[in-house]
């Protein structure tokens, strides 16, 4: 038994990593500290301490006993079926259900189904069937019929305002098939081909204006093909080099992820390409998963045949590439945006993200790409830390005019829920 006039021990040194003394009495600390202030205060109070108590309860407690045993069934446990929700402000949110099997009807195949909706305005059903040829090759069937009239618009090119903040409605019905490759650790090639029905519907949100309204006051100036119903027959290949290998490995490496998709109208001679890629690194400073990862994403349509592509398969900023902004912000024939950010570990299967990125939308092949014209997105945020580049999310961000706007906050968002689909 310990006394209370026994020394006491030194800190156990768990991890391997030491415990370097971090020198509080420096003034050079205090730099820092300042600066981040306003930052830290919504993390650790808003963010970070809510989801800590809420994990210690649910360890204490073994509420993942509970839940497995709630939302998993089947002989083998191959089953689940949980509740979804996805919030975006300036966005419907959206609650659904989604079930996965394993080894449905034969084994090594996989149903996948997901359903989410907010009444007649936001609907979304989807159901992809998989089967793994190999431990390496995988063929999947899919089909999607997404409803949504809430979509955001405000114009084409880099200089859109909030003036012009406007919604129109999309409902699309699609078919596919796609072969996937796997070459090594998360390196992949994916090949895909489908059908799509796009429709434009009635659309509004959030006492917004409507595009059509905005365009019958000469406000707004009509988006190329808008209203004009069209179907197409499409094929694609997604390619992904990583040298990063999962976690828990460290997370230093460089990526590059490719992509090209080519549709041709099924009423009419036109057709055009959709390509682009984003190139980027990480380094884990610490080898325990403290990355910081630096990546440039561009993105291209350009015609191939006919006149004219619908201004819904233009490229598109927002969401993953400039957090701050809801996705479909910023609209053009190309875009471009750059994105620094930094992960960090806060909890068991989470982590603490914050990215900063300059970006835009702009005319064909970049054109009118400089300086003035970027605009800058900041978030901060908790993820999801058991697979690279996708998962679950809660984010704060904010996003502003162009540089040549004056830069000031024209966007701000917060979203809680997935990132990434099936």
């Amino acid at each position: 038994m310990a006394r209370a006039d026994d020394p006491k021990r030194d800190v156990p040194d768990y991890d391997g990593r030491g415990n370097p003394d971090v020198d509080d009495h420096s003034w050079a600390w205090w730099i820092p500290r300042v600066v981040l202030f306003p930052l830290w205060v919504p993390y650790e109070y808003v963010i970070r301490k809510p989801i800590g108590a809420f994990v210690t309860t649910a360890e204490r407690d073994h509420w993942a006993d509970t839940v497995e045993s709630i939302f998993t069934f089947g002989p083998d446990g191959n089953n689940v079926i949980i509740p979804t929700v996805l919030f975006d402000f300036g966005l419907l949110p959206s609650v659904g259900v989604y079930y996965a099997g394993n080894d449905f009807l034969a084994k090594d195949n996989q149903l996948r189904l997901h359903f989410a909706t907010w009444g007649a305005p936001w609907i979304d059903a989807t159901a992809a069937d998989r089967y793994s040829v190999t431990k390496s090759d995988v063929v999947e069937a899919r089909f999607e019929f997404k409803r949504s009239e809430d979509n955001i618009y405000f114009g084409i090119g880099p200089d859109v305002k909030t003036g012009t903040l406007s919604r129109y409605g999309l409902e699309k019905i699609e078919g596919s098939a796609s072969y996937r490759h796997k070459i090594v650790d998360e390196s992949s090639v994916r090949f895909r081909g489908g059908v799509h029905r796009l429709s434009f519907v009635s659309g509004g949100c959030c006492n917004n204006p409507t595009v059509s309204e905005l365009v019958d006051n000469g406000t707004l100036e009509k988006p190329p093909l808008f209203g004009d119903d069209y179907a197409t027959a499409f094929g694609g290949v997604d390619l992904q080099i990583d040298s990063r290998t999962p976690k828990p490995a460290p997370g230093s490496g460089w990526f590059l992820k490719a992509n090209g998709n080519t549709n041709f109208d099924l009423h009419q001679t036109r057709s055009w390409i959709q390509y682009g890629g984003v190139l980027g690194a990480s380094v884990d400073l610490t080898g325990h998963q403290r990355v910081l990862k630096m990546q440039l994403a561009l993105q291209f349509v350009d015609q191939l045949q006919g006149d004219g592509i619908p201004f819904d398969e233009y490229a598109v900023l927002g969401g993953d590439l400039m957090p701050g902004f809801v996705p479909g912000w910023m609209t053009g024939r190309s875009t471009a945006a750059a994105q620094i950010g930094y992960t960090w570990p806060v909890w068991l299967g989470l982590d603490g993200q914050t990215r900063v990125t300059f970006g835009n939308a702009y005319g064909e092949h970049l054109d009118g790409l400089g300086p003035s014209k970027l605009r800058l997105s900041w978030d901060i945020g908790v993820t999801t830390s058991s697979v690279r580049d996708q998962g679950f999310e809660i984010l704060f961000g904010l996003g502003t005019e162009t540089f040549d706007q004056g830069a000031g906050i024209t966007s701000v968002r917060v979203a809680f829920g997935s990132r990434q689909g099936f």
